[in-house]
């Protein structure tokens, strides 16, 4: 049933918005269309979650009908403006350089895709922190309300949330998290789809922007990032996506649609994290240049600018009108001054990321070398920096250049810019994913590097390959590298896809297996049409399931308890969630926590227990901001807080209230682990650490049931059964 209902809602759905693009856009066939049909489903089902989850309304059968109504307004453009497309352009075949690059980015992405459908969630992503924490929480509710996260990123609460719709209804079309756990797959195809209508667009042939693609596809933190449950790589995808609705306006190849499709999908960017706030306003002064210069009159301008002024909003202002709506700044809890004035006032400001663990200064040139060999590679960067650096410009150039000549260097230009805004206005610069979107605009400017002759483009592949498959300082020595500059960022990084050391042969035949299945299958599709097109298709078809079984054979842990594909091995906490799996049962329960800033994985598997933080004072609906506001409007507390994790909701902790909050909640568990020391002495009760909610807790054993970690002398975790009122 899980499995049918995603089909209708996303079968639904991608038809819908494909058949918009065709006949009410216009859009040509082929990756325009494609791309056009990606940002119209992606902006459809963003705007129908907000506006469900608003009512709460944010179940299945709404969510049907929301799909069913774009189905129709597809009906009525097609009545409306019925086209044909006239005769395909003949297929051409892929070369061995477009098979191999694509069988080695599948072989690769295929590997990490399983790995987070069929296991457990991993600790290290912001994932179980708030992204899937926030939708699940909707999803179960059935309404986006506001959540609180106050032993992690406590600023999350107030973060654009784009990424987390699409968790959630993900979440709500399966019935669960399994779709959600890689929930950002399709986007890392998207982004790579975007990143070759670019080149393709700007002068460069098929082969090279594949290969330039996969070269940006199989970044190793970017690749990484994409396959866990974060929101970097929709933003990268969405980034990339308006930047090529913009440049095909930009051309002439299109009017106000293409305009149009750039201002949603940038939009779209605009509302998946707090950051894209600094790298999309840019380029939507390039889309607003673009209306201004190819408008026809003073109206024509006029509607092109309102278009690229007002058509984000339509995606990402909902997230931003609440933040203004509960504290009168669109940006909270951003604190912006300047020139002596408070222009927006909040708590988190650049002398308060400072102290963050991420924290880097930006004088620090030694680690900003080596963040970017991170992102590029030390062996492919020479070729990332020729090309940014206009080598593909000297020498041969291909039929038609001249204006796409300029664009190719405005891309190039974008994207040092990107990487100057990472490095110049972003403290946490240990953080390479805010610059991701750079490199997939520098693979424009590559893409006619190795367009320049064959040998350069089976260089790429075979570079490629290295890159896939050995570490970075692969082959020189660790230790040794001389590119290796800063202590502070690791040199020898692993390849994404590393041929294993143990197993011996047999090790290595099965995982070069699946990479040979892995061009097989691009192989396969790329023959697939013209004569025979449905024996071709059905071969294709097969080779994808058998790669599917041998990579879900690899991945899968077989002879794992159940109970291991909800929890990872998390040493600190693992024992404890075993404890709380089984006092939760088979129903679950609702679940209060304090210290812990991965509340997900209290949820349990299925998702089944109600998770929630308790505020310690009488302000049961309070949030951080309404605290902070109340000690700006009172003076009862500081005007801003000196580090990322402010305190005022826990300064005036009060028992009887916590209690009754618990009460009023329905809370039946309660857990409280070690809190991170970087809270600040507020959230401490004792010298190990504990939140104020284990000293009361341990305190009133008539109310608080201990049943983990006493006995087990856990120093990490307590777990309490709240007793029924007397």
């Amino acid at each position: 049933m899980d499995l049918l209902w995603s089909a209708a809602l996303g079968g639904g759905l991608v038809l819908a918005a494909y058949e918009v693009s065709r006949y009410g856009l216009r859009q040509p066939r082929g990756l325009p269309r494609t791309l056009a049909a990606v940002v119209v489903a992606w902006a459809w089902l963003t705007i129908g979650v907000e506006v469900l989850g608003s009512f709460g309304r944010f179940e299945r059968g709404a969510m049907l009908l929301w799909v069913a109504v774009g189905l129709a307004v597809a009906g009525w453009v097609r009545f409306r403006n019925p086209t044909h497309d006239g005769p395909a352009a003949p297929a051409v075949p892929w070369s061995w350089e477009e098979v191999a690059a694509g069988g080695l980015v599948l072989w690769a992405s295929s590997m990490y895709a399983a790995t987070s459908l069929l296991r457990a969630v991993k600790v290290v992503s912001d994932g179980p922190i708030y992204h899937l924490y926030f939708a699940a929480r909707w999803w179960r509710a059935g309404r986006i309300a506001p959540v609180a996260a106050p032993f992690g990123e406590n600023a999350a609460t107030y973060f654009p949330a784009v990424g987390e719709v699409w968790f959630a209804w993900l979440m709500a079309a399966w019935g669960g998290d399994r779709l959600a756990k890689v929930g950002q797959a399709p986007f890392f195809l998207v982004a790579g789809l975007a990143a070759v209508a670019l080149a393709r667009r700007l002068g460069a042939g098929r082969p090279a922007s594949i290969v330039a693609s996969a070269w940006f596809l199989t970044s190793t933190p970017l690749f990484i990032f994409s396959f866990e449950p974060n929101v970097d790589t929709l933003f990268v995808a969405g980034y990339l996506l308006a930047a090529y609705f913009f440049l095909r306006h930009a051309l002439g190849d299109d009017g106000l649609a293409s305009l149009g499709l750039g201002a949603v999908a940038a939009g779209c960017a605009l509302g998946t994290k707090a950051p894209a706030i600094l790298f999309v306003p840019p380029l939507l002064l390039l889309g607003a240049a673009s209306a201004a210069v190819r408008g026809s009159g003073g109206r024509g301008k006029a509607s092109g600018l309102a278009i690229v002024g007002l058509l984000p909003l339509s995606v990402a202002g909902f997230w931003y009108a609440r933040d203004a709506a509960w504290t009168g700044n669109p940006l909270y809890p951003l604190h912006v001054s300047a020139f002596g004035r408070v222009w927006l006032r909040g708590w988190y400001g650049p002398e308060v990321m400072r102290f963050s663990q991420y924290y880097l200064p930006v004088g620090d040139w030694r680690a900003f070398a080596d963040t970017l060999l991170a992102v590029l590679d030390p062996r492919l960067a020479p070729f990332w920096v020729l090309a940014v650096a206009g080598g593909w410009a000297v020498g041969r150039r291909p039929e038609g250049a001249g204006k796409c000549d300029w664009y190719v260097g405005l891309a190039s230009a974008l994207a040092v810019a990107n990487v100057a805004l990472f490095w110049l206005a972003v403290p946490y610069r240990t953080q390479q994913r805010f610059m991701f979107q750079a490199l997939g605009l520098a693979a424009v400017p590559l893409a006619r590097l190795l367009d320049r002759s064959r040998t350069w483009l089976a260089l790429g592949v075979g570079l490629l390959a290295v890159h896939l498959t050995t570490a970075q300082n692969w082959p020189i020595a660790a230790g040794v590298a001389p590119w290796d500059f800063s202590r502070l960022i690791p040199s020898d990084i692993a390849g994404p896809i590393p041929l294993p050391t143990a197993g011996g042969l047999a090790g290595v035949s099965v995982v070069v297996g699946t990479g040979l299945l892995s061009i097989l299958v691009v192989f396969a599709w790329s023959r697939v049409g013209g004569p025979g097109g449905f024996v071709r298709c059905a071969r294709a078809t097969a080779a994808t399931l058998g790669l599917a079984a041998a990579v879900g054979f690899q991945v899968y842990p077989w002879g794992a308890d159940e109970r291991q594909l909800f929890y990872p091995p998390f040493r600190d906490y693992y024992q404890g969630w075993m404890a709380l799996d089984r006092a939760s049962g088979t129903a679950g329960t609702r679940v209060a926590y304090a210290g812990t800033n991965i509340p997900y994985y209290l949820m349990g598997a299925g998702l089944r227990n109600d998770v929630r933080y308790i505020n310690v004072t009488a302000e049961r609906d309070w949030l951080i901001h309404d605290y902070h506001l109340q000690a700006l409007a009172t003076g009862t507390g500081p005007a801003t807080w000196p580090h990322t994790r402010p305190g005022w909701d826990r300064r005036r902790p009060d028992y009887p209230s916590w209690l009754a909050n618990l009460r009023a909640e329905g809370v039946r568990l309660l857990v409280v682990t070690r809190a991170d020391p970087d809270n600040g002495p507020h959230n401490v009760a004792d010298r190990l650490g504990f939140p104020i909610e284990r000293q009361w807790a341990d305190g009133h054993p008539d109310v608080f049931e201990p049943i983990y970690g006493p006995v087990e002398a856990d120093p990490l975790l307590r777990l309490y059964r709240v007793r029924k009122e007397r």
